[in-house]
Formats: C-alpha cells, sequence, structure tokens
C-alpha cells in the first residue's frame, strides 16, 4: 500500500512538472515570436510561425559552454533568463572577455558562424536557462524559402551593426569611470551576476582598477 502511494505521488509530481515545463515553454515561445516582431513588425503570421518551428529548445544549465572553442559554430542561440558571454585564453591562458550579452539577445561565434571554420573563441551562460537555438542550415533554407525571413536577417544585421558600432564607440571614447557608470545604467544586472574580473576584462581594465571605481562610486552615490 505504502508503495503504491509512493507510486501516485511520484506521479503527480511528474506531471506537475510536466506542465510547469510546457507553460514556460509556451511563455518562452511568446518571447521569441515578440523578439522577431520588434525586428520586423510586418512580419506575415504564417511564414513567422513556420520559422519559429524550425527552432529547437533545450534547457542550459549554469556555465555551460554552448559553443567551444576549436569546434564549428553552426547555430545561433537565444538564452531566455541568462546573460551570455564570448571569451577567448590569451597566451598566458588568462581568459579575455570579448562581449557580455543580456538576456533574449541572439547569440553566436559570428565568424565560425558565417565561415565554417572552427570557433576561436567560447560562449557560456552564467544562469540556468531555456535556450532556443537555430542551426545555419534550417536558417538559411528559411532565407531562401521565405521573402519575410531574408528581409528579417538583413534587418537584424543592420541592428547588430548599429548596436555594435555605437557600443563599441562609446567604450573606447569613454574612460573606465564613464563605461561603468554605462554598465550601471543600462546593464545594472551584470552587476549582480556576472564576476567582476570579467567585467574588469571587458572594460579593458584589472579588477583592482574596477574595484576602486566601484567603491569610488559608491561613496558618490552616499555624498
Amino acid at each position: 500500500m505504502l508503495l503504491r502511494l509512493q507510486t501516485v505521488e511520484v506521479m503527480i509530481l511528474w506531471q506537475y512538472n510536466k506542465r510547469i515545463k510546457m507553460t514556460e515553454q509556451t511563455r518562452f515561445k511568446e518571447k521569441l515570436r515578440k523578439k522577431l516582431l520588434s525586428i520586423k513588425p510586418d512580419f506575415n503570421d504564417h511564414d513567422l510561425e513556420t520559422g519559429i518551428e524550425r527552432f529547437k529548445l533545450f534547457e542550459g544549465t549554469a556555465g555551460d559552454l554552448i559553443v567551444k572553442k576549436g569546434e564549428r559554430c553552426d547555430t545561433i542561440f537565444l538564452a531566455e533568463k541568462s546573460i551570455s558571454r564570448c571569451f577567448v585564453w590569451d597566451e598566458n591562458y588568462e581568459e579575455k572577455t570579448i562581449w557580455i550579452e543580456p538576456e533574449m539577445s541572439f547569440i553566436t561565434e559570428f565568424k565560425s558562424f558565417k565561415s565554417g571554420e572552427k570557433s576561436g573563441a567560447n560562449i557560456h551562460l552564467y544562469e540556468d536557462s531555456l535556450v532556443y537555438l537555430i542551426e545555419r542550415e534550417q536558417l538559411f533554407n528559411l532565407y531562401e524559402s521565405y521573402h519575410e525571413w531574408a528581409l528579417l536577417g538583413i534587418l537584424f544585421l543592420e541592428e547588430f551593426l548599429h548596436y555594435t558600432m555605437a557600443f563599441s564607440h562609446q567604450m573606447h571614447f569613454n574612460n573606465a569611470t564613464q563605461n561603468y557608470k554605462l554598465i550601471e545604467e543600462k546593464y545594472l544586472r551584470y552587476l549582480n551576476i556576472v564576476p567582476l574580473k570579467h567585467i574588469a576584462s571587458r572594460l579593458n581594465i584589472s579588477p583592482v582598477h574596477l574595484s576602486r571605481i566601484r567603491n569610488k562610486a559608491g561613496e558618490n552615490s552616499k555624498n
């Protein structure tokens, strides 16, 4: 009798977890739809839904390397709840941060994705998250088969280049203190999730220098 009760409890828990996962997947799918529509608001409904069905879903875990140096990256990712980071190892085997992106950003190792060559960098997740992905072959098939998706690709590239150039321009001409304030203003969650040494590497300063900037910023906020 006890064994039967335990079995029933396990079945109820399994069904409950399954419903939760289905709810989470439905919610994330809607977020993906809104993300694509933010790039191309006049997307044809049929073509949009056809393309969304080409995306695959997996559960990412904090620390996962979704792209590894030395392997080909033929996938674009979209993490629902995790900040992600792209980094390389320098000649002293120290990690150097190339970029840090917030949740709900399309991410990939672009050079490898475009050329088919092995990736020269790693990309990892900071947090547990559902992750959508679409493979290069599937994406290019959408470009060839649906005019709407081809336009989306162009619009996304324009948006990405504009964002990258504007951010790089700010990072280049600002001093370290101004760049830290930029992160505070636009990417405050980074400071709670991303290790300071990774942020320091992105700002191209030492962790000690970054700590001084943070301490000074904290003192100024109290005055």
